[in-house]
């Protein structure tokens, strides 16, 4: 039953949410935010970038809710799947950004999405013969294709200086 609710649970919730973005008060921005005129990220922090497009998501607050939902059930299934139920996220998160109105890089085709992207320190952990490599291919392959992972460079922090941006 426990799996039953883990599984459906998600679904369910992004449905809600899909359905309380077509409400008439949802609309979108008029301005949008050039993709190239993003702040620059800190290559000692693991990255979650999503660019959530407007079609999947009319409003910031729905944005940042179907990305956080993603991450969790893909962490659960990455979890349950490889690690024996362990936990794998131990990174802490120290900074936001966004959601902001963006039309997506050329490369994505140029079209109006949401942009957020959270950063934590590096904290995903391998488990039992997996490698922390692989346990970060296999959270980015349970993700939607708009959201992409980054893992830090270890080595390099610079964490000091950064502050929680929304």
């Amino acid at each position: 039953m426990k799996q039953l609710v883990i599984k459906i649970l998600p679904v369910l919730t992004c449905v809600f949410l899909q359905a309380c973005s077509h409400q008439p008060t949802a609309h979108l921005p008029t301005s949008m935010v050039n993709a190239s005129a993003l702040p620059a990220s800190n290559p000692g922090l693991d990255h979650f970038i999503a660019w959530v497009p407007t079609e999947v998501a009319q409003t910031a607050t729905v944005a940042e809710a179907m990305v956080h939902i993603s991450l969790q059930h893909a962490r659960e299934q990455v979890s349950e799947e490889l690690c024996g139920g362990q936990p794998i996220a131990r990174g802490v998160v120290v900074e936001k950004h966004g959601p902001v109105a963006v039309r997506n890089p050329a490369s994505m085709g140029a079209t109006p999405a949401w942009y957020y992207r959270i950063s934590q320190r590096p904290g995903l952990q391998g488990c039992g013969t997996e490698s922390a490599n692989s346990t970060y291919r296999a959270l980015e392959s349970r993700l939607p294709a708009w959201i992409s992972v980054t893992p830090g460079r270890t080595g390099i922090s610079h964490t000091a200086d950064l502050e929680i941006s929304h």
